[in-house]
């Protein structure tokens, strides 16, 4: 675990850059999981990012959700750190 937790923090810079090359149709894929979450828009619910990364999931349901509460987590704490930024920022 430690090992795998070494690497994320390591990683965590250039891990958004990265996974846009590493993964085809990344985007498309988040839209895709963005769309498929089952509620209304203005819906006042609880979400949970598991393995948030960088919160680039986060960020977008919490654009398309803006009432939900959306907790994330990570072993990383350098990708948490990224991911506070970009919660943090206007959407």
């Amino acid at each position: 675990m430690d090992s795998i937790k070494k690497h994320f923090e390591e990683e965590a810079k250039e891990f958004d850059a990265l996974i846009i090359k590493l993964i085809p149709f990344y985007q498309q894929m988040l839209d895709a999981l963005v769309q498929a979450v089952p509620f209304n828009s203005n819906a006042s619910i609880r979400i949970i990012d598991l393995g948030c990364g960088t919160g680039t999931i986060a960020q977008k349901l919490a654009h398309k959700f803006p009432n939900a509460e959306i907790y994330c987590l990570d072993i990383a704490s350098n990708m948490i750190e990224i991911a506070q930024y970009k919660l943090c920022r206007k959407i």
